[in-house]
């Protein structure tokens, strides 16, 4: 295989293992929880409750919300629901951002309605707070702009002291929670638990993993592997919950960084310790959306939440150009479109490059196969020959392929940036596609149809059609038969319309480019 096929190849299989991934993590969502599950051995997010149902079940984390009025905060931005048992979140909707894209639907909540609730306290000995009847101090808030307000609970469990103060502000996602516990031994440890949100309403899938920031690194470990295995992080700037588009996560105060993944009765958990006396420790809440502007107002760098990957410093800049373009045009699907061809206006010298390598190479074709003929047992010898051709005719094996490998960084950022930005969630386009962020259904007879998708695989087959064949035969095969895998993967992994837009819109300009050079080229 000479060099320009090693690239080509390469460029292909990256491409292609990029986009089995994200069908593999849209195709297999993690299942949902049992009402029961088997009891797990002891790790170190602290012995397992008991199965039993009820209050209080077991010394563990396990509590229903219970009956008692709930103590309520409402901010520009958000409502927070507090239950007096526990002192934990019971709700937490987010106003300016709906669970469904219908007309009318509830805001967002990022609490699930499951066995533990976020911010419970978990203390030495396998003790909780899950079940501790608080007292509560302070609520309702009804908070706007620079307002600040608190509520603080206090409760008792087995002789210690427990206070569990919260702050919030009018206009930020992110909102304080100060504990403290006494009457018991110094230094016993205090853990705060965090839990997974629930799916956000997009067939009801939810990418969902455990997040920590570890010396500015993202640690990402997926909830399935949160079942299987614990992991102790020794020094976690942050810790907590990130979906697609949502995050929910605890900042630690400073010297308290120990967080911990792992999971009770089947269910996903992070703690993080956060007291060590009666003195208390302060942690910081974000529950709100991935937003680049909320994050970085948040500080603390929660803006690493997004992970753009590597191509981070391409992927930034084009989602800032996504939302310019958007103020201008009014809607997302068309700002998609104009960035595309902006995109592809930038790289145009480069794919002329590629295509009129093609064509050069088209050309010795017949003449390469007969040198194949002729030197077929004699790969030396066969080298030495194409090298020969190629340079009594002036032809570049990479000069083809590195075009292509210089615009892959350029696409690949453009993938991420569509992917991770909130923008497009329930964003409409035009005509049946009321959501960027959702696969396009065209509902026929009660069957959605992915006409979008279908039209990309169609587009895809279309250039590689006319494209210049080069190669042996089972290689064009080969490339004949990707927009039909591309098409399926794109259908099975339920890509969301905004990207499977840009990549139609991209293919089509790339169609309309290589015809005008292959008619300026004659």
């Amino acid at each position: 295989m000479d060099q320009r096929r090693l690239l080509l190849a390469f460029a292909v299989s990256l491409l292609f293992l990029m986009l089995y991934q994200e069908w593999i993590v849209r195709t297999y969502p993690r299942p949902q929880q049992e009402s029961s599950a088997p009891p797990q051995a002891e790790s170190p997010i602290g012995p397992t409750a008991s199965a039993t149902s009820g209050a209080g079940a077991g010394s563990g984390l396990v509590a229903p919300s219970g009956d008692a009025p709930l103590i309520t905060v409402e901010t520009d931005l958000l409502r927070a629901e507090i239950t007096p048992i526990g002192a934990r979140l019971a709700q937490v909707t987010l106003k300016h951002y709906p669970r469904t894209v219908d007309a009318g639907s509830d805001a967002l909540n990022l609490v699930d309605d499951g066995p533990i609730l976020p911010l419970t306290l978990q203390i030495a000995g396998g003790k909780s707070d899950a079940g501790v009847g608080y007292r509560a101090q302070g609520g309702p808030l009804i908070l706007h702009g620079d307002d600040r307000g608190e509520v603080v609970f206090s409760g008792e469990l087995d002789g210690l002291q427990i206070e569990k103060r919260y702050t919030f502000s009018g206009a930020s996602y992110l909102f304080g929670l100060s504990t403290r516990v006494s009457g018991g031994r110094d230094g016993s440890p205090v853990g705060l638990v965090l839990t997974p949100m629930p799916p956000d309403g997009v067939n009801g899938r939810t990418r969902e993993a455990g997040v920590a920031l570890v010396a500015r690194k993202l640690l990402q470990k997926p909830l399935k592997d949160m079942e299987k295995q614990d992991t102790t992080i020794e020094d976690a700037d942050w810790a907590g919950f990130a979906a697609q588009y949502f995050l929910l996560a605890a900042v630690p105060a400073p010297g308290t960084s120990r967080a911990l993944m792992g999971a009770v009765d089947g269910l996903p958990v992070v703690r993080l310790d956060v007291s060590s006396g009666p003195q208390g420790r302060a942690v910081l809440i974000y529950a709100g959306p991935k937003d680049q502007a909320d994050l970085a107002q948040a500080g603390h760098d929660l803006g690493r939440a997004l992970d753009f990957g590597w191509f981070w410093f391409i992927a930034i800049p084009l989602l800032q150009g996504l939302r310019l373009l958007h103020s201008v045009t009014g809607n997302y699907g068309v700002a998609i479109i104009v960035l595309t061809a902006l995109v592809k206006a930038a790289t145009a010298p480069l794919t002329q490059t590629t295509f009129r390598n093609m064509r050069e190479m088209q050309k010795i074709q017949p003449q390469m196969s007969k040198l194949r003929e002729r030197f077929k047992d004699d790969q030396v010898a066969l080298q030495k020959e194409v090298m020969e051709l190629y340079r009594r005719h002036r032809v570049n094996p990479l000069s083809g392929c590195l075009p292509m490998l210089l615009q892959l960084p350029i696409f690949v950022g453009l993938y991420n940036a569509l992917g991770h930005a909130i923008e497009l969630r329930h964003a409409p386009f035009a005509l049946w596609i009321n959501d960027l962020s959702a696969p396009d259904h065209l509902m026929i007879a009660g069957i959605g149809i992915p006409v979008l998708t279908i039209l990309m695989g169609a587009s895809m087959f279309l250039q590689q059609w006319i494209s210049p064949q080069q190669g042996d035969p089972a290689q064009q095969r080969m490339m004949m038969l990707m927009p039909v895998m591309m098409t399926v993967m794109f259908v099975v992994g339920g890509f969301p319309a905004g990207l499977v837009l840009y990549w139609l819109v991209n293919n089509l300009l790339s169609i309309a480019q290589q015809y005008w050079m292959m008619r300026t080229a004659t």
